[in-house]
């Protein structure tokens, strides 16, 4: 599940490459996947989806929006859609959800849905961030009847819910007065439930641009105006435990995305995650999902929040800008592998960088077809295809693939492409400017709809991946080794040792055809089961005819070789990047195995388990501050043999 790379040379276009092979017999270890782990996420704002039920528009008004919030014509306020056109009918060949599950998604992502402060002159929380009633269902979106209807429909389609949520702070209500924070009058009891309205239960030292408390004013102060809540109390996070585990009892979300988590203190996941946990299990939740945003492009960085702050996950920032840069154009497959190669970082007991979640483009950035073309001028003339081929690149390596609402049809933006110029209307828009921007694969929407007309070439081809993902299963996040990166070709091998059937994934980001040959670990024929690529066998490699701007996938005809196999030598070093300690285990063959990781005290007999790793180079990373200053401990590798003995190395290792 963490892929790396050990290629050789490149002549004349002809690829040669030596890598690892896969042993028939490698130890069956468990791997930490989370629960979505296997999932295609669609990730949709129920605001700009589908209008079904316009009584709702003006949230209870009957001539006038109470709030201020309802102007379809501005993108900066509600525009309509609600949960009732999101479930739709239920029926095949209806808009709703029916139709997101056609595409392929097995799981639906929405906005956060609770109520919104009122509007302001600038505009209104349409998008879900600027919370005040944490316990119901915005009116503009409908009813805690209307989103216990959704679900009764996500449960008979077999969709997965995850609820966007936000924990570090509220919509703006409180005030300052020089640096004295105040409650307006009239809003004391403006926020659900009541322990929301103590001013005690927020940071109050202002702006996080301008803050004047002692700390971080990242963590303490007010994001972007929003009321900053004291996460470190025992009141905030057991309090957001309360709230957040009604939305999962009533509505069987089976996963929270976590707004703004970088914003919370240090300790906040450790004490709100296991509550959350807790919560799910009693209703029969028992792998339940935690991703946060954590807006960072530097897989460093982002590693601390799942070791040490107690994430289960989160967004893969680093992952959408390199695949939008290779897929575009502006960047060699080298890229791919260079964030790859941090993917052993995230391999502890419990976490896995298989479990990160990727998208190509979203709701504050801006959408991949936007993104791709401001990324490389060139890549204009071939946005289709290069679109395409990032969806490719998320869907089949590792991870667990996002797609933002709208991309599917080719919207992409106009003027900046982020946040706002970013959010269209499915339904029938009314902003000028939204009726003529460019799509992918269409014209102009007009005064039309998204869902009318011939279906759009992404959605067929997303669709396509979405059916090889899951009629070969080692497609949808399993085992990945890279075979090659280099320029515009990134190949890699993906693996289920169950299945012992091999499967060689091949981009092609070049305006030619390329014919590249690669080492594999199936020494019998393939079969080209997605795309028009061609290829030839011998021994144990694969040469290939890729076409220019492509993705190709083969599948062996025979099973994984056999090899056997065995630790030769266990040695550790300081990464000065990190402060961790690299643990690598050296194999005396080729073959890929899962090798198991294992420490334990100088002055104790049992083995902890420290992490897996399944492909080459086998290594974990130590984080010395887990342990006493000083301290000394045993690090072992172990893998069992063809005949299951289990063969394993150790070393002894002074951490400092």
């Amino acid at each position: 599940m963490k892929p790396k790379v050990l290629f050789i040379s490149a002549l004349m276009g002809c690829i040669s490459i030596l890598v690892p092979q896969a042993s028939q017999s490698a130890e069956q270890s468990t791997y930490p996947e989370v629960g979505l782990a296997k999932d295609v996420i669609y990730f949709v704002m129920p605001d700009r989806y589908l209008n079904g039920d316009a009584s709702n528009d003006l949230a209870g008004g009957t001539t006038q929006d109470p709030t201020g919030g309802f102007n379809p014509t501005s993108t900066a306020f509600f525009h309509g859609g609600d949960l009732k056109g999101l479930t739709g009918t239920c029926e095949k060949g209806d808009k709703g959800l029916a139709r997101i599950k056609d595409l392929g998604f097995t799981a639906v992502w929405l906005t956060p849905l609770v109520g919104q402060q009122k509007a302001t002159s600038n505009g209104a929380g349409y998008h879900g961030y600027w919370g005040v009633d944490f316990l119901n269902v915005d009116p503009h979106l409908g009813t805690n009847e209307d989103l216990s209807a959704l679900s009764a429909c996500a449960k008979k389609l077999g969709l997965k819910l995850i609820l966007d949520v936000v924990t570090n702070h509220t919509g703006d209500v409180i005030q300052y007065m020089d640096k004295t924070a105040s409650i307006p009058a009239g809003k004391e009891s403006a926020k659900n439930p009541s322990w929301l309205n103590d001013l005690s239960s927020y940071h109050n030292v202002g702006d996080m641009s301008r803050c004047w408390g002692e700390g971080s004013c990242t963590q303490l102060g007010d994001f972007y105006g929003l009321d900053d809540l004291a996460t470190e109390k025992e009141v905030v996070y057991k309090g957001m435990i309360d709230i957040y585990s009604q939305w999962i009892k009533k509505y069987g979300f089976v996963g929270f995305r976590v707004d703004t988590a970088r914003h919370v203190d240090n300790d906040f996941f450790k004490n709100w995650s296991p509550g959350i946990n807790q919560q799910a299990s009693q209703v029969g939740i028992n792998n339940f999902t935690t991703f946060g945003e954590v807006w960072d492009i530097n897989p460093i960085n982002l590693v601390g929040y799942i070791r040490d702050r107690g994430l289960q996950t989160v967004l893969d920032f680093p992952f959408q800008r390199t695949a939008v840069q290779f897929a575009s154009g502006y960047s060699g497959a080298e890229v791919l592998n260079n964030l790859f190669e941090n993917d052993d970082l995230y391999t502890t007991q419990s976490s896995s960088a298989s479990n990160l979640v990727t998208f190509l483009g979203n709701h504050d950035m801006g959408r991949v077809g936007f993104l791709i073309s401001a990324s490389q001028v060139k890549a204009e003339k071939d946005l289709q295809a290069r679109t395409q081929l990032a969806h490719a690149l998320m869907y089949l390596s590792r991870g667990i693939p996002t797609v933002y609402y709208g991309d599917e049809v080719g919207m992409t933006g106009s003027g900046n492409g982020g946040d706002q110029l970013a959010r269209q209307d499915m339904f029938a828009t009314k902003v000028d400017s939204w009726k003529t921007e460019k799509r992918i694969g269409s014209t102009p929407v007009g005064n039309g709809d998204s869902f009318s007309g011939a279906e759009n070439p992404i959605s067929k081809y997303l669709k396509a991946l979405s059916t090889l993902r899951q009629k070969y299963p080692a497609l949808a996040n399993g085992a990945m080794q890279i075979r090659y990166a280099k320029d515009n070709l990134f190949i890699f091998s993906k693996f289920d040792q169950s299945e012992k059937k091999e499967y060689v994934v091949a981009l092609n980001t070049s305006s030619r055809a390329l014919a590249p040959s690669v080492k594999t670990s199936s020494g019998a024929g393939w079969a080209t089961v997605f795309g028009t690529g061609t290829s030839k066998a011998k021994a144990l490699s694969l040469s290939m005819t890729l076409p220019a701007l492509s993705a190709t996938v083969y599948r062996s005809s025979g099973l994984i070789a056999q090899s056997k196999s065995k630790v030769a030598k266990i040695a550790t070093k300081k990464d000065f990047l990190t402060g961790y300690v690299e643990v690598l285990a050296t194999l005396n063959t080729n073959s890929l195995q899962a090798v198991t990781f294992e420490t334990r005290a100088s002055s104790s007999s049992e083995w902890i388990a420290a992490g897996i790793d399944n492909n080459w180079p086998y290594r974990i990373y130590i984080d010395p501050l887990h342990y006493s200053p000083s301290s000394t401990i045993e690090v072992r590798a172990r893998l069992a043999s063809e005949k299951g003995a289990v063969n394993a190395k150790s070393t002894t290792v002074k951490l400092s």
